[in-house]
């Protein structure tokens, strides 16, 4: 039984060595390559929404931005905390764009109270007339002014993060040009 256990043990090493140099990898060149801040974003209702932006210190030319719109953490928190990977895949991660992070309403460091599923409110009134889409043109508007972008903006997400991204797009913010969801939700 020992010989058995050890054969498999040997066999999976090599996976697990490699899926460790990977992460580490990873972190690294999250760390080599982007400047991590951390915000909280005034929305137009006076609720404020915790922000991680990771910006690539490549300074040379502008990027667009991506974000994903969490109620699951935009953590890890603290200035010398980063993820191990950034963005919806590595390539992307490697390409460099503006990755933001932000916790949704209520959840975690942001402010307000949490509500599943905001509807969209097609004829707001008035500042107080919020929704998932107003918060993303709010966060998007926010970023084109505080950060080194091209202009252009775009949201992705899985699961409650695409019901985030689908929900941006009533109303949506002209740099807004592309979203993708996979979500049940939707």
């Amino acid at each position: 039984m020992f010989r058995k256990q050890l054969f498999i043990f040997l066999l999976i090493l090599p996976l697990l060595t490699q899926a460790q140099n990977t992460v580490t990898t990873d972190t690294s060149f999250v760390r080599s390559n982007y400047r991590k801040t951390e915000r909280t974003i005034l929305m137009r209702d006076g609720v404020k929404l915790y922000t991680v932006i990771y910006t690539p210190k490549d300074t040379m030319q502008s990027y667009p931005i991506l974000m994903q719109r969490t109620p699951y953490s935009a953590g890890p928190y603290g200035d010398n905390n980063y993820r191990r990977k950034i963005g919806p895949n590595v390539s992307l991660m490697r390409d460099k764009y503006i990755f933001v992070y932000q916790d949704a309403r209520g959840r975690y460091k942001s402010e307000g109270n949490f509500r599943e599923m905001t509807p969209a409110i097609v004829d707001k009134k008035s500042n107080k007339d919020v929704d998932e889409s107003s918060d993303t043109y709010d966060t998007i508007e926010w970023l084109l002014k505080n950060t080194k972008n091209n202009g252009k903006a775009g949201i992705y997400g899985i699961s409650f993060p695409g019901y985030y991204s689908s929900a941006a797009l009533p109303d949506a913010h002209p740099a807004l040009k592309s979203s993708f969801s996979a979500s049940a939700y939707v």
